[in-house]
């Protein structure tokens, strides 16, 4: 995943600062038990003692005539816990009260159990990557479980293909989970293209939404967005202060280019969306690039290298149908 060490380091910073506050809670609730009752002191003190007696008598081997054997030594640490647990209860407090306490006691606040990364790290990753992939809000709304194929209607007939405009859409939804499922094993990029209002966005949403629950970083950005962000970059010295910049653009684990076509477009444009997707595709990072243009088009507004790059090293999914913005706000359902 895409993250910068210094984004690791803040949240590998929080989990230490949580056990801080943790131990020193659990200080505080010691000296308060050892106040009010200073027997719990000395049998803490008594355990220890035993304790590292019976490691000496592991290292070294119990000889003939030592004081305590083995069995001996357990059954002492036994008594005094069993009376430490009397005293507690005695004065009220919880079998746990002196214990240290964590919010996630499955890695004890660590992140880790083990090697491998505990849930509660993998959420707050998540939850970082969500928070720079400009799609937080939309993602809750635009999913795999709410696209609807529904509204494409089985009457729409592609005159190339020979495909319905549902049957279509299903294909298309299918090579769409493949990519999800083989994202990180295997090297893909997708040129979604349709007319307008098709459901090119929402479908690049639900990929998205499926990446980062996986905790890969994902960058959503129009292509007028983008090419203000590398041209910032270039001419003005980073004054826009973007939150997303040329780094994240080319290091991210999947780049999503919404709408290519509907920025201004001229020699800096194309050679800009050159320059990115092949640097991407020299490191084996995936784009998806969504647009109301044809491959043919791409060829005639950007350049011959471009399109190139795309027709050779990108999976074509072609959508088409109403337009789902009426169809929707009509109330209508496709069949």
């Amino acid at each position: 995943m895409a993250l910068s060490n210094s984004e690791y380091n803040l949240i590998m910073r929080a989990y230490e600062e949580r056990r801080y506050a943790s131990k020193h809670e659990q200080t505080a609730r010691t000296e308060e038990v050892y106040r009010k009752i200073p027997r719990i002191k000395e049998i803490q003190d008594e355990i220890s003692s035993i304790s590292v007696q019976n490691m000496k008598n592991r290292l070294t081997g119990i000889k003939e005539g030592d004081n305590f054997t083995k069995e001996q030594l357990h059954k002492a640490i036994t008594g005094l816990i069993a009376e430490k647990k009397m005293l507690m209860e005695q004065y009220g407090y919880p079998e746990d009260y002196l214990k240290q306490r964590y919010i996630c006691e499955d890695c004890q606040d660590t992140g880790y159990v083990g090697n491998e990364k505990c849930h509660c790290l993998k959420e707050k990753i998540t939850e970082l990557l969500y928070s720079r992939s400009n799609l937080k809000e939309t993602l809750l709304k635009e999913n795999f479980d709410t696209f609807n194929i529904s509204y494409y209607s089985e009457k729409n007939v592609d005159t190339i293909t020979g495909k319905n405009a549902k049957a279509n859409i299903t294909e298309v939804l299918g090579k769409c989970r493949h990519f999800v499922e083989c994202f990180g094993s295997d090297f893909e990029n997708l040129f979604i293209y349709g007319e307008t209002g098709v459901g090119k966005t929402f479908l690049t949403n639900c990929i998205a939404k499926e990446l980062m629950d996986k905790s890969y970083s994902v960058i959503y950005m129009s292509s007028v967005h983008m090419f203000e962000v590398l041209a910032d970059e270039q001419f003005g010295k980073g004054e826009r202060n973007s939150q997303t910049g040329v780094r994240d653009l080319t290091g991210c684990d999947l780049l999503i280019i919404d709408d290519l076509g509907t920025e201004l477009v001229n020699t800096f444009t194309a050679s800009s969306l050159f320059n990115c997707i092949n640097e991407r595709f020299l490191k084996k990072k995936p784009v998806i690039i969504s647009t109301n243009l044809s491959i043919g088009d791409i060829r005639e507004l950007y350049s011959e290298r471009v399109f190139s790059r795309i027709a050779s090293n990108y999976t074509m999914l072609k959508i088409f149908g109403e337009d789902l913005r009426i169809v929707t706000s009509l109330g209508l359902t496709k069949s």
